[in-house]
């Protein structure tokens, strides 16, 4: 009977794959599986990255923003017209982290100011006055 029945080490033997096969497969895989692990934390790392920049920007943006506010409200429309002109080119360097909904945003917001900054310019703008006595003339009595 103990001829038919292995020794329990001879079992261990028969069922497990050797030492040397063993080494070889996890070698292989322990090679990709740190690649994979790598590439993850960089993908993690990315995405905090972007939402510390989302973060900076929009914080950035929002005193900017308010800034160009009121100077367009005291009047100092080249001023505001530079910060403005600034305030579009922080939105257009950032679209590459920002969420699609914030860079919407930031255009509306960039367009309103823009908007206000025109009406502001054309409030402030001198009037054209005519004369009362001309007014109702004819241009051709004018010339003559």
């Amino acid at each position: 009977e103990s001829s038919k029945m292995a020794a329990p080490g001879e079992a261990a033997a028969v069922a497990a794959p050797s030492q040397p096969e063993v080494a070889a497969g996890s070698a292989a895989s322990a090679v990709v599986l740190p690649e994979r692990l790598q590439r993850r934390e960089a993908e993690r790392q990315q995405e905090v990255d972007k939402e510390e920049q989302s973060e900076f920007f929009l914080a950035a943006f929002a005193r900017e923003r308010e800034a160009v506010e009121g100077l367009l409200a005291a009047g100092t429309l080249e001023e505001a017209a530079a910060r403005l002109q600034a305030l579009q080119k922080l939105l257009t360097g950032s679209v590459r982290f920002l969420a699609p909904y914030e860079v919407r945003q930031g255009q509306e917001a960039v367009a309103r100011l823009q908007g206000d900054l025109a009406a502001r310019r054309q409030q402030l703008q001198p009037k054209k006055k005519f004369k009362e006595s001309l007014a109702g003339t004819d241009c051709r009595e004018i010339l003559v």
